[in-house]
């Protein structure tokens, strides 16, 4: 009786074991954000973003391109399927623009440099800061 009962807590405790290791095992968490394309769409600016300023975000080859409002932006990018995300520094072209718009730029590439991670949803991208607030929202180009 003694083994039957010791074989059965053995069972018990490495199914457990397996279970555990299922939910962690490569696939799950976030979708790779190489390959995808998106508009912002909300942040957590005061203001809304100015009609005048178009953002977008491109992932390829782990860097993020795109159009800050005026300029158009390039940095690597880190981003785990874990929803870890950063960024470097990002390398901008230098055209001038509408004051709101170059207000909002400079809002966003703060913003993104200061995300720490990041959410798909369906064709929603949420990038969070440090304290793991919504910060900028994204809807698939």
């Amino acid at each position: 009786m003694a083994n039957r009962t010791s074989l059965l807590r053995l069972t018990v405790l490495l199914l457990g074991v397996l279970a555990l290791g299922a939910g962690c095992s490569p696939g799950t968490g976030q979708p790779d954000l190489n390959g995808t394309s998106w508009r912002l769409t909300s942040w957590a600016e005061p203001d809304p973003i100015p009609a005048s300023a178009t953002i977008t975000a491109e992932f390829a080859d782990d860097r993020v391109t795109g159009s800050a409002g005026i300029n158009r932006y390039n940095a690597a990018v880190a981003a785990g399927s874990d929803g870890s995300f950063s960024i470097d520094q990002p390398v901008t072209t230098k055209m001038a623009g509408a004051e709101d718009a170059t207000a909002a730029e400079m809002a966003y590439l703060k913003r993104l440099q200061a995300a720490t991670s990041y959410q798909i949803d369906g064709d929603t991208l949420v990038i969070h800061d440090a304290d793991g607030q919504s910060s900028l929202t994204f809807t698939r180009a």
